[in-house]
């Protein structure tokens, strides 16, 4: 099978990790597979075997920027018009059997771009659209292209219903996998030195905010404890301000994106998810598979249905869901952060998590759904996109703005 994967980058992410070792994994299987991002790839935190072609658009340039609104609005259009001939242009050269996209507005724009093809393209929904909305225009034009997908993939059963309902997709489930730790090394939770991680994007959903100042309401309780927040984005330099606010210079540490943070998890004696809203972090799947005990607030998607699927009746909770908001956040901690015993029993339950979402199965997913398409077995929508799109227009669905 020849398969063109496509992603806005590799710098990082969860989306990102997945999309590369997928994309290797199926090399390995014999397929012929060609990963595109729209970068340079000078910012790469991924990597993909040698087998996997490689094609960097480098069409991501920065315009200058505008006070004009509508200006602004011009450039926009026309940067994202002409990431999408660029990638007509490569689809047209590769001749793939299926295209594969991560990430929503890159699932926007391939779907225009493989229009007047006969291409089947899956897209895969790697947030929650309920939370994550998109600028409106590309919102209606994601109303307008989803329905054309040969399938769209979420990650949980919440979001696959959403589509279907929302954008009239055809949509299933395929979990995230998560890396299975090196089964040698050891870590005794109960007594290991006080520390608390935890790893994502800075930016404003991921919640770094709201834990900060959750930490700071029991950081005198807590004197021995301090937390390590494990990543990088636009909301370092607003964090680094509240932490000084805060006076917890000595106590809260930003120590910047970790290719593998397999040590960190090692050296750690909590872990904890603070998002606003999820899709399947394969941070919290990674932190209970090394056996951290681990906190999660209880959002819409995602940990609720990671700790359901590893739960085991009579044990312990293999992690601790806490309410999505600051006061849950302060309770859940100071509850592990008291109780070593509780701590130890979460984080053994924890380790079962690598047995549910590994990565045989996941690819073994993806493969079934690209061979199916490859064959014809599951028919793509008969309409074009862009025929649909002109419908919507015409109908009104979509308008300026």
């Amino acid at each position: 099978m020849k398969l063109a994967c496509i992603i806005p980058t590799l710098d990082g992410g969860g989306a990102e990790r997945v999309m590369a070792r997928l994309c290797s994994e199926l090399s390995e299987r014999n397929h012929q597979v060609t990963l595109i991002t729209l970068d340079n790839g000078s910012q790469d935190r991924h990597f993909v075997l040698p087998s996997v072609q490689r094609i960097r658009l480098d069409v991501l340039g920065q315009s200058k920027e505008s006070n004009l609104r509508p200006l602004r609005g011009l450039r926009r259009v026309l940067g994202a018009l002409r990431r999408i001939a660029q990638m007509r242009r490569t689809f047209k050269s590769i001749s793939p059997d299926v295209i594969l996209s991560f990430c929503d507005q890159m699932n926007v724009m391939t779907l225009i771009a493989a229009t007047r093809t006969t291409i089947p393209v899956i897209i895969c929904e790697r947030s929650d659209p309920r939370h994550q909305r998109l600028p409106k225009f590309w919102e209606r034009l994601r109303s307008a292209t989803y329905p054309k997908a040969s399938k769209v993939v979420a990650l949980t059963d919440e979001v696959a219903n959403h589509l279907r309902q929302y954008y009239r997709a055809d949509a299933l489930v395929i979990p995230s996998a998560i890396d299975v730790p090196n089964s040698h090394s050891s870590r005794d939770i109960a007594t290991h030195h006080k520390t608390m991680i935890a790893i994502g994007r800075l930016e404003e959903e991921k919640g770094f905010e709201r834990l900060i100042q959750a930490f700071a309401k029991i950081a005198s309780q807590q004197s021995e404890w301090t937390l390590h927040i494990i990543g990088d984005g636009s909301m370092r330099n607003p964090l680094g301000f509240l932490i000084k606010q805060l006076k917890l210079e000595q106590r809260v540490l930003m120590t910047g994106w970790v290719a593998q943070p397999w040590e960190q998890y090692s050296n750690s004696t909590l872990f904890i998810l603070p998002s606003l809203y999820e899709g399947f972090p394969s941070v919290l799947m990674e932190a209970m598979a090394r056996g951290v005990p681990s906190i999660s607030v209880d959002c819409d998607s995602g940990p609720r249905a990671i700790i359901d699927r590893v739960s085991q009746e009579g044990k312990s909770p293999p992690a601790l869901l806490v309410s999505n908001d600051q006061a849950g956040l302060a309770a859940g901690m100071q509850k592990l952060m008291t109780d070593a015993k509780l701590r130890e029993a979460i984080g053994q339950a924890g380790k079962e998590v690598a047995k549910q979402f590994g990565w045989t199965e996941m690819v073994n997913q993806y493969e079934t759904l690209l061979l199916e398409l490859q064959s014809g077995q599951v028919e793509p929508e008969k309409e074009s996109v862009a025929q649909g799109v002109r419908n919507d227009f015409s109908d009104g669905r979509i308008q300026n703005g």
